[in-house]
């Protein structure tokens, strides 16, 4: 009996050094260099956020990019804190661009950095006025995620709002996980109060999971706070004049504003916005951006079939359970 526990105990801490993360620093790491096979490498998933910030600014400026799929557990695995991914990116977050083997990280940094290497006379994305560049820095600001405390600030930021009406999402697509993938964030996963939910959603599932007052409280929240920003949204593309939220010029905040809009489309709740009305310029401005060719390139196109299967879940319970419509319609 005492062998399997030492081997155990063994492995675990072999694992657990191999798969430490750390902070790092935004931006350009000259001093690094990873093996690649293309000149733009871009590691992200498909499902988030970051990533498909960063895929579209990379196809609005036409640069050619691999992308290299990695899993966080929603769409199958903890492929983030793998060994070999943490070479890539010691603090095990997504996503990550490597420009001739040096990486980039953060999302916001990466996008700059995009803009930083587009062709001569591709439309850059950043206003030349500076009144207007800081206008977009405040509006990517308002539609950031945060990592370290991703719920906090939803009275004043609408990125803060999206992981809160995520959860029912994340709920219909966990179960298409196998539970032993699970629990293994609880060895190596530094919170652990994401194992922790997505154990609890895996075996409660959807209703029940909905019916725990705090992520019953933290739904309610978001829809509260987020039917406010979205009329900001469109409250500014009325005084603009749009059609983009600085006016005549598509910028980066757009992206990061379409990103946010995407999510609260699969997770059903922008139609549910739109229905009560008074959000119809946000309404034509969505749909002005799905109309860009880098929509389908960066979204249509890169989908993750556990995420599709989770979104459809989420729409039938919408339809045939009034207990979870009403949970998450208000």
């Amino acid at each position: 009996m005492l062998f399997p526990i030492v081997v155990f105990a063994i492995w675990f801490m072999f694992e657990k050094r191999r798969r430490q993360t750390r902070p790092v620093a935004g931006g350009l790491h000259r001093d690094i260099s990873l093996p690649h096979e293309a000149a733009f490498e871009l590691y992200g998933n498909a499902f988030s956020h970051c990533s498909r910030k960063t895929r579209l600014v990379m196809a609005e400026l036409g640069i050619p990019f691999v992308h290299k799929p990695i899993d966080l557990i929603e769409t199958g695995s903890y492929q983030t804190l793998s060994p070999a991914y943490l070479k890539v990116n010691p603090s095990g977050l997504i996503p990550t661009l490597v420009h001739n083997g040096h990486p980039v990280y953060e999302s916001d940094d990466i996008m700059a950095y995009a803009v930083s290497q587009a062709a001569p006379g591709v439309p850059l994305l950043v206003p030349a006025d500076a009144a207007l560049r800081k206008s977009m820095d405040e509006w990517i600001a308002f539609g950031n995620l945060s990592s370290n405390a991703p719920t906090a600030d939803m009275e004043r930021r609408i990125g803060a709002c999206v992981p809160a009406l995520t959860l029912p999402l994340f709920i219909t697509a966990i179960r298409y996980i196998p539970l032993h993938r699970i629990l293994f964030g609880f060895l190596f996963h530094p919170d652990k109060a994401r194992p922790m939910f997505f154990s609890l959603a895996r075996v409660l599932g959807l209703r029940r999971t909905l019916s725990v007052k705090p992520i019953q409280e933290m739904v309610r929240n978001g829809r509260r706070y987020m039917r406010t920003h979205l009329g900001q949204i469109d409250d500014a593309l009325g005084q603009t004049g749009g059609p983009w939220i600085l006016g005549a010029q598509f910028s980066l905040a757009d992206i990061t504003l379409g990103c946010v809009l995407l999510r609260l489309e699969e997770t059903g709740f922008l139609g549910s916005f739109l229905e009560k009305g008074d959000l119809g310029r946000l309404a034509a401005y969505y749909q002005r951006l799905q109309s860009r060719p880098s929509w389908k390139t960066a979204i249509v196109d890169v989908t993750h079939p556990i995420i599709t299967r989770g979104a459809e879940d989420l729409r039938v319970a919408r339809v045939q359970d009034r207990e979870i419509a009403r949970m998450l319609g208000g």
